[in-house]
């Protein structure tokens, strides 16, 4: 049996489940239009409506105050390439075969997986994107090319689309560019890269020039557009932040206090047995990657990361004001979500690219109109392999796939149903973690890891500090995850 048919055959049971459990008590959402919001590298605990006490955030907090605010959302993987796969699919990194940045999408892919502006542009969907969908399009060439129309971003080679809707002036930088090396590869160009990410502040330039906003400015010009003709529409927006590097408008920056930003949870001292403890005292990837930050950086640092929340969440109110305005609001699907999360010196951590809560846990609100549980929040976990199957039970239409998510259109109507055991990531190398109401259980079987297994009480240690995989008192308890990791993710499905 080819990996195909394997990958059907395991999912199939699951799918069929997922459809016995269609939601009653939803509206007719078989016509409704998608608007997709996906920002980079967020901290899910950064928001107001997560309740984050500092960072000013009101346009998703009132958007969430209507939606149904998922606490316990999930990854995939912890990074962008594999992450994106995984929800654009609703097949897990193991089956899509993409578990790194470096993977080439469609090198990758099993013959036949369709991805979901595949899957809705075969169902009559116009479908536009503007920035960032998939990794890169020249991994994604095929599945770029369905789209009708393309903004704000590379096009794949032969794309005959219509050109920009908006124009917009060249960017006059307030200081001089910093232009990459010739060659796009060598030491030299892996130097330029690194200090590019690797620093924070004022971008120097104002918000209307920066192209997050001018993304913000093409969505509310296409949702207009939209509103005249009635197509049904599938729309992507992108916002790079907070992605590093970590700059902002200036009056972003300014609305923070670096001397107000308290020091982050899990000092080094805390922590017992850590997997990670050489970056733990090393440097970190994208940003303060030569060494750990001092503590006037740490609170410069996470004030900037703030900022640039702020700046994403003015965005993000741009279009929210557009949809509703149009009238769009009342027959439009509105996803949001990052596509993986981000340290802010957790662990002395900054970035991504581990195992632990920061990385795997997301920022995912969703709002279908007239959904009964919208302005609740769900505590019930969810995982992005989720989303296709749902917008499938949504919409009425076939995924294709061997779908390895499941539908969790049942808790738009009711947030509080039980649902899922546990959650599942991967990092790529062959190192996993399950994590369930209590523990997170993580098995590195690269090698890479200081430890060959963790164990953290998260009712006692949220914040996975001490590592008591080898305790006898939890014997059992690391027994049973282990059994819970190996068996997948069927052994976690709502019952």
């Amino acid at each position: 049996m080819n990996t195909r048919s394997l990958v059907l055959a395991g999912a199939l049971a699951a799918l069929l489940a997922a459809g016995a459990r269609a939601a009653d008590g939803l509206p007719d959402t078989s016509k409704m239009n998608v608007l997709l919001i996906d920002i980079e590298d967020c901290n899910a605990g950064v928001w107001g409506c997560y309740g984050n006490e500092i960072c000013k955030t009101p346009n998703l907090d009132r958007f969430a105050a209507g939606a149904v605010r998922f606490e316990s959302a999930y990854c995939q993987a912890f990074c962008c390439n594999p992450t994106r796969t995984s929800f654009l699919t609703g097949l897990r990194p193991p089956s899509t075969r993409v578990l790194s940045n470096g993977d080439v999408m469609n090198k990758h892919l099993p013959a036949g997986v369709l991805t979901l502006p595949e899957m809705l542009k075969s169902q009559g969907f116009y479908t536009a994107d503007i920035g960032k969908l998939f990794h890169t399009v020249d991994y994604a060439e095929r599945q770029m090319a369905t789209f009708d129309r393309i903004e704000l971003y590379d096009k794949p080679a032969g794309w005959k689309g219509p050109g920009p809707i908006l124009t917009f002036p060249p960017v006059a930088r307030a200081r001089a560019a910093n232009p990459p090396p010739p060659k796009s590869k060598g030491k030299e160009f892996a130097t330029w890269r690194r200090k590019q990410s690797d620093r924070y502040g004022d971008s120097g330039i104002p918000a209307e020039q920066d192209g997050d906003y001018r993304k913000a400015q093409v969505a509310s010009a296409l949702l207009k557009e939209f509103a005249k003709s009635k197509k049904q529409f599938f729309l992507a927006v992108a916002q790079s932040r907070p992605h590093t590097p970590l700059i902002a408008p200036k009056k972003y920056i300014e609305m923070y206090d670096p001397a107000k930003i308290p020091e982050p949870p899990a000092p080094l001292a805390s922590l017992k047995k850590f997997p990670y403890m050489k970056r733990a005292t090393g440097g970190n990837p994208d940003i303060f990657t030569q060494q750990q930050p001092t503590p006037q950086q740490v609170r410069e640092a996470i004030a900037a990361y703030y900022a640039c929340v702020s700046f994403v969440d003015d965005n993000v109110g741009m279009i929210l004001d557009t949809l509703a305005q149009e009238g769009l609001d009342k027959n439009t699907i509105v996803i949001f979500l990052g596509d993986h999360g981000f340290h802010l010196g957790d662990h002395q951590f900054w970035s991504k690219y581990s195992m632990l809560e920061a990385t795997r846990r997301v920022v995912f609100i969703v709002r279908v109109p007239g959904a009964p549980a919208n302005g609740q929040a769900c505590r019930e976990f969810v995982e992005f392999v989720d989303i296709v199957p749902t917008l499938a039970d949504l919409l009425k239409f076939d995924a294709k796939n061997a779908l390895e998510g499941t539908s969790f259109a049942p808790l738009l109507v009711n947030a509080a149903r039980p649902w899922k055991r546990a959650v599942f990531m991967t990092d790529g190398n062959g190192d996993n973690v399950v994590r369930t109401r209590q523990y997170s259980y993580l098995e590195f079987k690269s090698g890479k890891a200081d430890v060959p297994t963790a164990l953290y009480d998260l009712q006692r240690d949220p914040w996975e500090t001490v590592n008591v995989a080898d305790d006898p008192a939890y014997a059992a308890a690391r027994k049973e995850l282990a059994e819970l990791l190996h068996g997948g993710w069927k052994a976690a499905l709502p019952k």
